[in-house]
């Protein structure tokens, strides 16, 4: 009975033995499998800069609009005896006409200026030469202009004119006194002028310094919508 009992136990662990010593099953590997190659795409195009907002320039600053867009170049059709570099003058169409002791007088003080900070006229002629008695008006002679120069009062555009050697220059004003942005200059009692605005003439012996407006308008057309005084 022992010897039987003896036998079963060794039976029983030479079989757990052959048990242990089985391979357990492997798990497959699984297969490799690449990864698809990344397609090449181009880089996102950046976005555009805006353009900086244009810039206006002092005569759309100073009364809603540019000059005459026809005017905006030389003014005078070619050289002008007695003017040197007037022919570049950009002050408006209605320098066509006018003397040139008045125009090399206006190309001073155009150069006087600073240049402006956009490209456009720094003085524009209003009125220049006229038809007419050579009696009524020096502007009839082509010896007289009205101008403005943008950005300064009548009395800032009068001030530049006189510097540049205007011997009868008028400072404008509305009915209520505020001044105008235009001033007159002209000739009159010189060597140039004719007529009664000739030296010794009734009309070169005086000259206006003020012409203030018989209505609340700057923008008259005629001498008798101004009353003229001597200061």
């Amino acid at each position: 009975m022992s010897r039987s009992l003896a036998l079963l136990t060794t039976l029983l662990a030479c079989s757990a033995r052959d048990s242990a010593a089985q391979p357990s099953a492997v798990e497959p590997t699984p297969a490799v499998v690449d990864a698809p190659a990344p397609i090449a795409t181009a880089p996102p195009e950046a976005e555009p800069t805006p353009a900086p907002p244009r810039a206006p320039g002092c005569w759309e600053r100073e009364f809603g609009q540019p000059p005459d867009p026809s005017g905006i170049g030389p003014s005078l059709p070619g050289p002008i005896a007695g003017c040197d570099g007037c022919e570049t003058l950009r002050v408006g169409p209605k320098a066509q006409g006018l003397h040139a002791e008045v125009l090399r007088r206006v190309r001073d003080v155009v150069a006087a200026l600073p240049p402006p900070p956009v490209d456009e006229p720094v003085l524009w002629i209003n009125s220049g030469k006229r038809d007419g008695e050579i009696d009524a008006s020096m502007h009839n002679q082509g010896l007289g202009i009205d101008a403005v120069i943008c950005g300064k009062d009548t009395r800032a555009t009068a001030a530049a004119l006189r510097e540049a050697g205007f011997t009868c220059v008028i400072e404008y004003f509305d009915g209520a006194g505020n001044p105008c942005h235009f001033a007159h200059a002209d000739l009159r009692a010189t060597k140039w002028a004719t007529g009664a605005y000739a030296k010794g003439g009734r009309k070169a012996r005086t000259c206006p310094k003020k012409a203030v407006s018989r209505s609340m308008s700057c923008a008259n057309g005629s001498k008798r919508d101004w009353t003229y005084s001597e200061g």
